[in-house]
Order: structure tokens, then C-alpha cells, then sequence
């Protein structure tokens, strides 16, 4: 059964893969971000799942786009780069900065500034370390954690 689905065609295309596709086919797709992308091309799940190019001006087109949490790790920043880039053709394009590309989506939304720095949630606890008793230091660790959602919270 589980073979059966696996192997059904076009099981491997998705609404993403099939956006960097028709990134690399058509040129006028490339400064169009993923979340507008619905307003130019239309859906065409019955026809082999392919992101097909309007016919007539439907500006204000509304589509669906997957949200992530930043708890979800390198979801999210897939998620954060879709959102800044216009005409990635693949998952490495989207890692890809100036011919350099790094190993996670993370690095790459962060060396292109897309996420606040932690610096300043750093310098608040160090500062609570240097005159506060180390339960303060650890409920306001918490607090930063719950709402402040820091990038690295290994670093931190």
C-alpha cells in the first residue's frame, strides 16, 4: 500500500518544487516572491500539478501559503527566505548568497539579514548576571525564551 502511494507519479511534485520549476522555465516568474506568485500563475493540479502562467489580469489574486513557526527550525527559515527572495529556482538557490552556499536555511536568512539579532537579548541577561541571584537570571531566561523567540538559543 505504502509503495503504491510512494510510487504514484507526481507524488514528488509539490507547490514549491514546482515554483523553483517554472522559475527556471519562465524568466518573467524570477521577481515574483512565493506568496505573490498565485496573483501571475494559477494552480493546475489536474493537469500533471504545474504552476501555470494567467491568461488575463486577476491582480489582487489571493492563493494559500504554508506558515511556519520558529520552533520549527529550518521549516521556518525556509519559510522567512520565501518570503525575501524572488526566483529561486531550488532549495540550494535559496541557500545560495553571492556564489557561497551555506549549509542551512538558517545561515543563509541570517547572513542576509533577515532575522533580528540575539545580541541584545545577550547583553540583557549578562547584565542580570552581573547583579541579579541566579534564579532571576534563570525566570528571565525563560522569559526570553517564551517571548522573545531568539534565533540561537544555544548561543544565548
Amino acid at each position: 500500500m505504502v509503495k503504491r502511494v510512494v510510487n504514484r507519479p507526481g507524488v514528488d511534485r509539490s507547490m514549491l518544487t514546482t515554483y523553483f520549476e517554472a522559475n527556471r522555465l519562465h524568466e518573467e516568474g524570477h521577481g515574483i516572491l512565493y506568496h505573490d506568485f498565485p496573483e501571475w500563475y494559477t494552480w493546475q493540479s489536474g493537469k500533471g500539478k504545474v504552476w501555470q502562467q494567467r491568461k488575463r489580469d486577476t491582480s489582487g489574486q489571493v492563493g494559500r501559503i504554508v506558515s511556519a513557526h520558529p520552533s520549527e527550525g529550518e521549516r521556518y527559515y525556509l519559510c522567512v527566505l520565501l518570503n525575501h527572495v524572488t526566483g529561486a529556482t531550488s532549495y540550494v538557490d535559496l541557500r545560495t548568497i553571492d556564489g557561497v552556499t551555506l549549509p542551512t536555511f538558517h545561515e543563509a536568512a541570517e547572513i542576509r539579514g533577515l532575522l533580528e539579532s540575539d545580541y541584545t537579548l545577550d547583553e540583557c541577561l549578562t547584565e542580570r548576571a552581573l547583579f541579579q541571584m541566579q534564579p532571576v537570571v534563570r525566570r528571565h531566561f525563560a522569559t526570553i525564551l517564551v517571548y522573545c523567540e531568539p534565533s540561537d538559543v544555544a548561543v544565548l
